[in-house]
C-alpha cells in the first residue's frame, strides 16, 4: 500500500473477515466501499451469508458486493514494492512526507506518526511500530486486538477504521487547504520499553516520554475499546531488576 500511494492516489481498504459479522456491512454506504470488499471476500463466504442475509435491511449492499466478486483483475507489485523500499537494507517502508486523505482533506505527518508509535519487542533487540494505514483502513474493528488493554495516551483509537475506503496518497507536501491530523496507534507495555531506553525516568522515577521532560503516560482499554483515565508509569526496583507500575497522576 505504501509503494503504491507514493505513486498515486488511491481508495484503500484493510480488509477483514469480520466485514460480514454483527452487522458490520450495513455501516458501508458509498459505492465504492462496497467494490473494495468485494475484490477480497471469497465466493464460500457470499454462499454463506446470502441466506443469513437475506431478510435484512442491508441485503441490497450484500448483493452488490456479492455480484462483484468475480469481476476483478488482481495485479502484484511486491516486487517493485520491495525494490523500491531497499527492504533486504531497511525492513521498513518510508515514514517521510505525508499520508493524505483527499476525500476529508487531512494529512498525517508520517514521521511524527512512527515516532510516538514506536515501541520495542519483548527482548529490546527491534524497533517497531504498528503501521497506520491498516488501522486507519480497517473494515472489521480487528485493529483493538494489536493494542491490547493498556495503550499509549497519545494513541488516537477514535481514528480506527475512520480513513476506510477514502481516496488517499502519500506526498512530501502537504496542499494548502488540509488539516494535519494527530495519529498514533501504540500498546502501552512495549511503548514503554522503548521509552525506558530511549528517555530512562526522571528524578521522581516517573518514565519520561520524550526529551522534553514530558510524563509517558497510559490509559486501560475496556472491552468495547473505551479508555479510562491516564496513568503515569512509575519505576520500582526489585531484586531482579525494575518493575514499570501504572500510577495514578499527580495532583
Amino acid at each position: 500500500m505504501h509503494y503504491l500511494l507514493r505513486q498515486k492516489p488511491y481508495r484503500i481498504m484493510w480488509g477483514g473477515d469480520y466485514v460480514f459479522v454483527d452487522e458490520n456491512l450495513s455501516k458501508f454506504s458509498r459505492k465504492e466501499d462496497l467494490f473494495g470488499i468485494s475484490t477480497y471476500v471469497h465466493n464460500d463466504d457470499v454462499k454463506f451469508y446470502d441466506d443469513v442475509f437475506k431478510d435484512k435491511s442491508f441485503y441490497d449492499k450484500f448483493v452488490f458486493v456479492r455480484d462483484n466478486v468475480n469481476q476483478w483483475n488482481k495485479i502484484d507489485v511486491w516486487d517493485e514494492a520491495i525494490k523500491y523500499f531497499d527492504w533486504d537494507n531497511t525492513r521498513s517502508v518510508k515514514y517521510s512526507g505525508y499520508l493524505i486523505n483527499h476525500d476529508k482533506k487531512q494529512a498525517i505527518d508520517l514521521a511524527d506518526y512512527h515516532e510516538k508509535s514506536k515501541y520495542s519487542n519483548e527482548d529490546g533487540s527491534y524497533i517497531l511500530a504498528i503501521d497506520l494505514l491498516p488501522v486507519l483502513t480497517e473494515t472489521g474493528d480487528g485493529s483493538l486486538m494489536a493494542l491490547y488493554d493498556v495503550i499509549s495516551a497519545d494513541t488516537t483509537e477514535e481514528l480506527i477504521g475512520a480513513w476506510c475506503g477514502d481516496f488517499l496518497q502519500i506526498i512530501d507536501e502537504i496542499p494548502p487547504d488540509y488539516k494535519i491530523v494527530k495519529c498514533c496507534f501504540a500498546e502501552a507495555k512495549n511503548r514503554s520499553k522503548y521509552c525506558y531506553k530511549k528517555f530512562g525516568f526522571n528524578e521522581d522515577g516517573y518514565l519520561l516520554n520524550d526529551g522534553s521532560g514530558k510524563l509517558f503516560e497510559a490509559a486501560m482499554l475496556n472491552i468495547c475499546g473505551q479508555r479510562g483515565p491516564s496513568r503515569y508509569i512509575k519505576e520500582e526496583k526489585i531484586e531482579n531488576g525494575i518493575r514499570f507500575n501504572l500510577v495514578s497522576k499527580k495532583a
